[in-house]
C-alpha cells in the first residue's frame, strides 16, 4: 500500500489538474462577450459625392467610366445607387456610347447598370456609320458585353430615320438594332446602304417584329 501512495496522490492531483484547467476555461468564455453576428443593413454603409469610377482591361486600357452627382453603396445586395449617371463606353473596336440617366443602379459584380429617369444612350458617329440615339423610361447596360437593351417603349433615331418599339436589344459590337415590337418606323432614303455598296452587306440596324 505504500507502494502505492505516491501513484495515487500523483493521479489525484493530475485529475483536480485538469478539472481546474476545464472549469478556467469554461469560466473565461462564458465571461469575454462575442462580437454578434454581423447584421446585413440595408442602410448605406459608403456614399460619395461627385465620382469617377474606370475599368480597364488586363494591359490597363480603359474600357468603361462611369460617373455621377452622388453614389451611396449598399451591403445587403452589393449594389450602388447613383443620380445623375453617365456610363461610357470606349472598348476597342467599337463605336464610343455614352448613357445617361437621372437615377442608376450597379450591380451584379458591376456587370450591370440599370438606367432609371429619362435614359438616353448616344452612339457616335464613325467613319462609316452616323450616330444613333435610344430613348426609354430604363435602360439596361452591361459594359462587358458592350450591350444595351430595355424592356420598356423606346424611340430610336438614326440620322433622318425614326423607330419607335417596345422591347430592343443594342449589340454595340456588331451594330445589330433588335425591336421586339414595332409600332411606328420612319426610314430615310438618306440612312439606306447606297447603291455603290456590296449587294450581299447587312444593313447596319436589323429589326426583329
Amino acid at each position: 500500500m505504500k507502494e502505492r501512495l505516491p501513484a495515487l496522490i500523483a493521479l489525484f492531483m493530475l485529475l483536480c489538474l485538469v478539472i481546474t484547467t476545464w472549469w478556467a476555461a469554461d469560466y473565461a468564455q462564458r465571461s469575454i462577450p462575442l462580437d454578434p453576428p454581423a447584421r446585413i443593413s440595408h442602410e448605406p454603409d459608403a456614399w460619395s459625392g461627385h465620382f469617377i469610377m474606370l475599368s480597364s482591361d488586363p494591359n490597363g486600357v480603359p474600357q468603361n467610366r462611369l460617373e455621377g452627382d452622388a453614389m451611396q453603396h449598399f451591403p445587403h445586395n452589393d449594389s450602388y445607387e447613383i443620380v445623375n449617371a453617365v456610363s461610357t463606353g470606349q472598348r476597342p473596336g467599337s463605336a464610343i456610347t455614352t448613357g445617361r440617366a437621372d437615377h442608376a443602379t450597379m450591380f451584379n459584380n458591376d456587370k450591370t447598370i440599370l438606367m432609371r429617369g429619362n435614359a438616353h444612350l448616344h452612339r457616335f458617329p464613325s467613319d462609316d456609320t452616323s450616330a444613333l440615339d435610344i430613348t426609354s423610361s430604363e435602360l439596361i447596360i452591361y459594359p462587358e458585353k458592350d450591350i444595351i437593351e430595355t424592356d420598356k417603349p423606346a424611340t430610336v433615331i438614326q440620322g433622318n430615320s425614326r423607330m419607335n418599339g417596345k422591347g430592343m436589344t443594342y449589340n454595340n459590337k456588331t451594330r445589330e438594332l433588335e425591336v421586339y415590337a414595332n409600332t411606328d418606323v420612319s426610314i430615310s432614303s438618306k440612312d439606306l446602304p447606297s447603291k455603290s455598296s456590296n449587294t450581299d452587306q447587312a444593313p447596319e440596324e436589323n429589326t426583329r417584329p
